[in-house]
This record gives structure tokens, C-alpha cells and sequence, in this order.
């Protein structure tokens, strides 16, 4: 859970500074027509994918090694996303995370740049998660095995968003 709070935290900020701001200002209905995030993965690229099935789907770009969780990032023709957000993968549980970017979308229509009452409407479940208030999480539909995570910034707009396993493993 540490290293997910940490990119989290990391994406509101650069947002704050400005480093995706535009591109999430104007991504809350463009993304509707792009790739839908959830609720099985992206695309090709599906949560518990082990890491050489991940890389295989040509999605994934650039890895990031941890100890022992790895970070992928999109392939950039997926469009912009976050500062520190991305695919993580643990090396038993596969694919634990895809992170949205400005050209994906939650079946529900969710995406970044999308009004937090937006993001109550399609996810009635919705709650915080304490102790940062801007930091919510909801069940998917359809997946009980998963939950998507969306980052507010102060203007009440998804600044990052992801679809996450709910056991993360090492990447948790």
C-alpha cells in the first residue's frame, strides 16, 4: 500500500504544478471515445497477466524495476497519464494495476478530468480513502476481484485514476 500512496500522492502534485493539467482539464468527455479501462484491464493487457504475457500485448513500454514490484509505463500512443502512475506488476500476481490515461475511460464513462459528483453518480460505493481526502475508491462492476482508485485535485476534477487488483501483492 505504500508504494500505491506514494505514486498516488506524487501524481496529485505534479498535477497541482501544472505537469498534466491541461491534458486532464480537457480529457473529461474526449476519453469516452477511446479504450475503455475496466473491468477485466485494458485492451489486451488484463489483470494477473504474468509479466511476459503484459509485455507481449506491445502495451507496455520502459520498465521500472523494484524490489520486487516492476513499473511499466503505457505505450505513448495510449495517450498522457499521471506522473508516477502506470501498469505495476508483481512478480506472482502479474498485473496488479493500469493506470487511465487522457484516452481511456471506466465502462461507466469515468476518466481523468471528470467531476467527483460525475464519479459518485456512475459509482454509488464510492468512499474515501483515509487519511487522504482526496483519494477515492470504488468496487467495479463486474469484477469483484478489483477496485478502481481515482486522485481529485483541489477543483473536484480525477487527476489520476486506475484499475487495481484488490491484493496488490508486493505492489501494494
Amino acid at each position: 500500500m505504500g508504494r500505491r500512496i506514494a505514486a498516488t500522492i506524487a501524481g496529485v502534485v505534479a498535477l497541482t504544478l501544472g505537469t498534466v493539467g491541461s491534458a486532464a482539464g480537457s480529457a473529461g468527455t474526449a476519453a469516452t471515445e477511446g479504450a475503455t479501462l475496466g473491468p477485466e484491464g485494458y485492451k489486451t493487457l488484463r489483470l494477473g497477466q504474468s509479466e511476459r504475457e503484459a509485455e507481449a500485448t506491445g502495451l507496455v513500454r520502459d520498465r521500472q524495476t523494484g524490489d520486487p514490484c516492476h513499473v511499466y509505463n503505457l505505450a505513448a500512443g495510449e495517450g498522457q497519464r499521471n506522473v508516477d502512475s502506470g501498469v505495476f506488476v508483481d512478480p506472482v500476481k502479474g498485473v496488479v494495476m493500469i493506470g487511465g490515461t487522457v484516452r481511456s475511460h471506466t465502462p461507466e464513462g469515468v476518466t481523468l478530468g471528470s467531476r467527483l459528483e460525475r464519479v459518485r453518480a456512475a459509482y454509488p460505493s464510492l468512499r474515501q480513502v483515509p487519511p487522504m481526502e482526496w483519494v477515492y475508491e470504488a468496487p467495479v462492476p463486474g469484477n469483484p476481484a478489483a477496485a478502481y482508485r481515482f486522485a481529485v485535485d483541489e477543483r473536484d476534477r480525477v487527476a489520476d485514476f486506475a484499475l487495481e487488483a484488490r491484493d496488490m501483492g508486493a505492489c501494494g
